[in-house]
């Protein structure tokens, strides 16, 4: 009898495994199979292929705002300087710091800070567009020394960057009127 009893186990597993692998048609019951999920080379609808480099415009927006509060509140040139050019192409970090020196020779100096905005970000390819809504109200304007108090300056207005990637890097590379923005603050 004992043989018998190590025989059925072993005529049952045979089966069941026939069962499985035959090509007739049904699964068994009782047996799961599973299968490996399809994979794609294309992104799913929920992955953004720009959102890398929407993140890094964003940083450099903020980034180019924290340079030009800096520089107008502290007015170091050098310093200014240097860091404009981790922000934005050679033009427009000259053009910061040409500025900077007419508010140094008429005697305007600034302190506070704007309400800055967080920016929309449009990618394409290796250029860019960010646009923001800036309320320089709060940022307070000095004139040899005495608080500029009739500025009217309307609240939050539009601020629109072009950026470009240079060397792996994206920078302002231009400062766009602000009539051409497609936000409205």
């Amino acid at each position: 009898m004992t043989p018998r009893r190590a025989t059925a186990p072993v005529l049952t597993a045979a089966v069941l495994m026939l069962a499985a692998c035959g090509g007739g048609g049904e699964e068994p019951q009782g047996l799961e199979t599973t299968t490996a999920p399809a994979t794609s080379a294309e992104p799913t609808p929920t992955e953004d292929p720009d959102a890398a480099a929407v993140a890094a415009i964003e940083a450099q927006y903020q980034a180019y705002w924290d340079t030009v509060i800096a520089m107008e509140n502290v007015q170091d040139e050098a310093a200014s300087y240097a860091a404009l050019q981790q922000v934005a192409i050679e033009l427009i970090a000259q053009t910061q710091i040409a500025n900077l020196r007419g508010l140094v020779d008429a005697n305007v100096t600034r302190d506070g800070a704007p309400v800055v905005g967080p920016p929309q970000v449009t990618v394409d390819g290796d250029t860019a567009r960010a646009e923001g809504c800036v309320d320089e109200d709060p940022w307070n304007v000095y004139y040899n020394g005495e608080l500029v108090e009739d500025r009217e300056l309307g609240g939050s207005q539009p601020r629109v960057f072009d950026l470009e990637q240079v060397e792996g890097r994206w920078l302002i590379s231009e400062l766009v009127d602000q009539t051409e923005a497609t936000i409205t603050c």
